[in-house]
């Protein structure tokens, strides 16, 4: 689809965002397919590190495995950010960094949100689902030639655009922090992801994994692994992160297990199921 460059985003415009989230490179929408998709073709025609799309609405938003992000317009933040790593980086953990960078200062900025980061890229308030981050590079014979980064997060009350479903299983931030404003979440996220990846290690530190620890949905809860589809779901318990961003599942039967791809579901009565 076409793309619609605006001159002003959640009632600020784009000089008034290129102070607040220090940088010059800002490219405003309207209503596009998404913003991954705008900032990988930028990506393509050379646009530095640091440059970041944000739209109104996205009409194609995507999560994990092509599911579809719900992105109403005005209610949410839908924001991308190109990076350049100079070293191998692997998406797992990128996206284990990029959500605790997120969950970090979300949590630091908005003091009675508590967010949580369920693995491998959801972020969580309350037992409900509050974002989801989507890691996607590019790389050539060199190495990486480019690493692109969304996040989607509800901001502001959107229960009139969404199903009755949805609406038990999703959470914004303004019921937590009333008269937040999307310009706020956008300079938090913008600080978290580039705390966590402006030099992303091919492993976490020690100090890294305990911060995480302490973020870690999932950690301690009875769950079921489903790994492929068309087999039965494994039951079992989430005991912790890896240091390459695999999640640690220890199976009713048999040994702990280092998981990199898979859906997990929480067990009634553990947690609401994202």
């Amino acid at each position: 689809m076409s793309r619609r460059r605006v001159k002003k985003w959640a009632g600020l415009s784009l000089a008034e965002l290129q102070k607040l989230l220090r940088r010059d490179s800002v490219f405003l929408y309207g209503a596009i397919d998404s913003t991954n998709a705008a900032a990988r073709e930028l990506a393509e025609d050379e646009a530095p590190a640091g440059t970041l799309v944000l739209c109104r609405q996205q009409t194609a938003g995507r999560g994990r495995g092509e599911r579809r992000w719900h992105s109403p317009p005005g209610s949410g933040l839908y924001l991308s950010e190109i990076f350049r790593p100079e070293a191998e980086t692997m998406l797992p953990l990128v996206s284990m960094l990029a959500g605790l960078g997120v969950v970090q200062e979300l949590d630091r900025r908005f003091p009675r949100l508590s967010p949580m980061l369920k693995w491998p890229n959801d972020i969580m308030v309350d037992d409900r689902k509050l974002g989801g981050i989507l890691g996607e590079s590019s790389w050539d014979e060199t190495g990486p030639r480019y690493l692109v980064v969304g996040v989607g997060i509800n901001v502001l009350s959107m229960e009139k655009t969404m199903s009755p479903r949805l609406r038990k299983l999703a959470a914004w931030i303004e019921e937590f922090e009333p008269g937040v404003e999307l310009g706020q979440v956008a300079a938090a996220v913008v600080r978290g992801l580039e705390w966590r990846l402006g030099r992303p290690p091919i492993a976490l530190e020690p100090a890294e994994l305990e911060v995480l620890d302490a973020y870690d949905w999932l950690k301690s809860r009875r769950v079921r692994l489903l790994v492929r589809a068309g087999e039965d779901p494994t039951p079992g318990v989430c005991v912790g992160i890896a240091p390459d961003g695999a999640i640690l599942f220890r199976p009713d039967r048999g040994a702990l297990r280092r998981v990199t791809s898979g859906t997990i579901s929480v067990d009634k009565g553990e947690g609401v199921r994202p």
